[in-house]
């Protein structure tokens, strides 16, 4: 059976796995994401050779590689222009990996693979126009439009995270202020609970950089007044972002998935009754609301998409 190597490279973790014709993401190798490029790389690389050494029986090796990631990719999906979760600003990261496995490499922003998977497999399948929000440690958006994702004029659209919800308002990752990322990404939830609650209480989820750090679960399930204030900022900035986007875009179905969600469940119906409550009726009349069914197997779905994988075997 065809297959492709998929790999989805996110801010706090990266997996990599073979994807085969008949839509099976096979089981996953992963590495936890880090700030320095030259151990990012050596791990990336690592995580590549373990994938190829153990392709199983019945399965043909790989003939491309797509890689869905955080960032914003230029025409021609070689490296990544921005990318503020990811030491690989400008890094020629499609080269790399060619260079490394002889394999033809895509590049595809994370939120649009996130959404072709969703497309491809998920609860919404065929739904088109489709909207997919990922919030996770930052916000993922993928818009299908006519079964496949829309790019923009230079390969830029989507970066919705970075659109502004307060003007000069909570610093963000990227460097700026007030966007939505800064309000319900996952990273500055937990970011402002260690800042404005002090540390988790004892038996509290360990974060993703170890004991001592909040998850977003903890944070929802804490008691505190700060705790319940942040949350009440992030939702109330969630749903701004997917009204807007809904408004924007009048889609037939919104997706909803990330990491965020996992550990606040109660943040998706939060999100669907703004929407409902705050867009016109042209928008919502026959709008579907959808949670995520490939979770992050979606995005390896739609690198490997991005990578070729399911148009017709070249004769």
């Amino acid at each position: 059976m065809r297959s492709v190597l998929a790999g989805d490279l996110g801010g706090t973790k990266c997996r990599f796995a073979l994807v085969t014709a008949d839509r099976t993401v096979l089981p996953a190798q992963r590495v936890a994401t880090t700030r320095d490029r030259a151990r990012f790389l050596a791990d990336l690389d690592a995580a590549i050779a373990a994938v190829l050494a153990g392709v199983p029986a019945g399965v043909a090796p790989p003939t491309a590689m797509g890689i869905g990631t955080a960032g914003v990719i230029p025409s021609g999906g070689r490296s990544i222009a921005y990318a503020p979760n990811l030491p690989l600003d400008g890094y020629p990261l499609a080269d790399h990996v060619e260079r490394r496995c002889a394999l033809r490499t895509t590049l595809i922003n994370d939120g649009r693979a996130s959404a072709w998977g969703e497309y491809l497999v998920g609860s919404a399948q065929g739904l088109d126009p489709q909207l997919c929000l990922f919030f996770g440690t930052g916000i993922g958006i993928g818009l299908i439009l006519g079964g496949r994702p829309h790019e923009g004029a230079d390969n830029a659209a989507g970066e919705i995270g970075h659109t502004i919800h307060v003007p000069d308002g909570r610093p963000c990752a990227c460097g700026r202020r007030g966007h939505f990322e800064a309000y319900c990404g996952g990273r500055a939830i937990t970011e402002r609970a260690l800042a404005e609650v002090g540390r988790p209480p004892a038996g509290a989820s360990e974060g993703p950089r170890g004991a001592g750090e909040w998850t977003v679960g903890a944070v929802a399930r804490s008691d505190h007044a700060a705790a319940r204030a942040i949350l009440a900022d992030a939702a109330l900035a969630a749903g701004v972002l997917t009204a807007n986007a809904c408004t924007l875009w009048n889609p037939r179905a919104v997706v909803l998935g990330g990491g965020v969600l996992d550990g606040w469940p109660a943040l998706a119906p939060s999100i669907e009754a703004f929407v409902r409550a705050h867009c016109t009726a042209p928008i919502t009349q026959r709008l579907e609301f959808h949670r995520s069914q490939g979770g992050s197997d979606a995005v390896l779905l739609g690198a490997a998409a991005a990578a070729g994988l399911f148009a017709p075997a070249a004769h």
